[in-house]
């Protein structure tokens, strides 16, 4: 699943085979039927990315649910989406009552906390966008919901619906998108440049990168200070899901990191969730072997500080990571080798 996070995309089979076979139902919306444009050939605002979800919700209600969980501090809603199979989605509350039971030893033992694990689906939280300025968080955020649902019968998206709930928390951060998206495409001539020096590449004062209130709400997780914090705090304390991954942009000249985090780790994670994430990203290592994709490990990003967002989850048992691509802060962007890079390469 966290594999699909990172390479899904509904253009990209054009240009790699990344699901052999796999056949889109026209029963589920696309990008260019809802948005009036292919998936990435434009950045997203946070009004595309909801009228997006409202159409999968239209077009499946059985297989994905969205749920408002806050408001900006400029009145952005705040929603995220839990996918699928039908029976795992009826009983959401159960879930969350189950999960609930099984984090808290003062009300269940280990008999029962066996009996909870044998039965109860695995679930994984992907998040994105919570940096305004990382742009392809939030189009890569769609496509995955995309995927999930137009090829349940894709024998990877159907190992993940039929044991899993997936939640996507699409746009942590739409009051810093919106500030980034509005100036960029003011600063756009007829054509994108790709010159990192250009205009539309120069991003002023404030940046996109922080909400109303210029917080960075990766630093934000302990304090809780900010609106768009504590209501997702509060989604995932109610689900407690076992896999939380932080999706994020980096510099341009950089290609693909995720698990393991780099050194040092806080104390206060568990070995297990440290094996566990190791896990998650020797994985993720296997399949961009395959495809020639380049990517790095441990070298930044380390898991210290308890108020990420991909080391808050762990202190109530998750296993937890951040995803860094490559970013073109753009359309188009040059990189120091001469490769020019685009937002669809970011997104795909």
């Amino acid at each position: 699943l966290v594999v699909s996070a990172g390479l899904v995309s509904f253009m990209a089979q054009a240009e790699y085979d990344l699901w052999p076979g796999a056949q889109y139902s026209a029963d589920i919306p696309t990008h260019q039927q809802v948005l009036g444009y292919e998936v990435g050939e434009r950045i997203s605002n946070h009004g595309d990315m909801l009228r997006f979800f409202e159409a999968l919700e239209r077009a499946a209600p059985d297989r994905i649910r969205l749920f408002e969980y806050g408001r900006s501090w400029e009145g952005r809603k705040l929603i995220y989406a839990a996918i699928g199979n039908p029976e795992l989605l009826k009983n959401l509350d159960g879930f969350a009552s189950d999960m609930q039971s099984l984090s808290d030893p003062r009300i269940t033992d280990k008999t029962q906390a066996k009996q909870l694990q044998d039965a109860l689906p695995s679930s994984v939280w992907l998040q994105y966008g919570v940096h305004g300025n990382e742009i392809s968080t939030t189009d890569a955020a769609m496509m995955t919901a995309y995927h999930l649902l137009a090829a349940p019968n894709e024998p990877t998206n159907k190992k993940i619906l039929d044991n899993n709930i997936v939640f996507i928390d699409p746009l942590q951060n739409p009051d810093g998108r919106t500030r980034f998206t509005q100036r960029y495409y003011a600063s756009v001539g007829i054509s994108h440049s790709p010159d990192r020096l250009s205009a539309e590449h120069n991003e002023p004062w404030p940046r996109g990168r922080t909400n109303h209130y210029l917080f960075d709400m990766n630093r934000d997780w302990l304090a809780l200070t900010q609106p768009e914090t504590q209501g997702k705090v509060k989604a995932l304390n109610k689900f407690r899901p076992l896999v939380v991954i932080d999706l994020h942009e980096m510099g341009g000249d950089s290609s693909y990191f995720f698990a393991p985090s780099a050194q040092p780790f806080n104390p206060h994670i568990h070995p297990k969730q440290i094996e566990n994430i190791t896990l998650v990203g020797r994985n993720n290592g296997k399949h961009f072997d395959k495809f020639g994709f380049d990517y790095f490990t441990r070298e930044v990003y380390d898991a210290f500080y308890p108020g990420y967002g991909d080391s808050w989850p762990t202190f109530y048992g998750a296993a937890a990571s951040t995803y860094e691509v490559g970013s073109s802060r753009g359309e188009v962007f040059l990189k120091d080798n001469g490769e020019v890079l685009t937002f669809k390469d970011t997104v795909h």
